[in-house]
């Protein structure tokens, strides 16, 4: 798995390639543990080939950690197979959800 960085209106965000599961999920949390606490991130999943219970679960825990800082986490440019682990979770209901990076890091 590999992340890349860059800054939009106050938001970083994470363009991530690759697969996350439970091999990479623990590079995402430390990777996102070290940013400050309060900054509010945007997860760019387009690129992501394959997301296991591993990788939602990390992505759900980073969204609590951040809220219990006022930060929050957003979503961008799912694709279709990340979409469906999303829905046959039910997850999408805990994430603000967006077709396009820059519109995720505007709202």
């Amino acid at each position: 798995m590999n992340i890349s960085e860059k800054t939009i209106n106050n938001y970083i965000i994470l363009s991530i390639q690759g697969i996350l599961n439970a091999s990479s999920a623990p590079m995402l949390k430390s990777y996102v543990a070290g940013l400050p606490d309060t900054q509010s991130i945007v997860v760019d999943l387009e690129n992501i080939e394959f997301l296991d219970s591993s990788g939602l679960g990390v992505l759900v825990g980073i969204a609590r950690k951040k809220k219990t800082s006022n930060a929050v986490v957003k979503l961008a440019r799912m694709n279709e197979r990340v979409k469906k682990v999303f829905e046959i979770t039910q997850a999408y209901t805990l994430f603000d959800i967006y077709d396009d990076v820059s519109a995720a890091a505007e709202a």
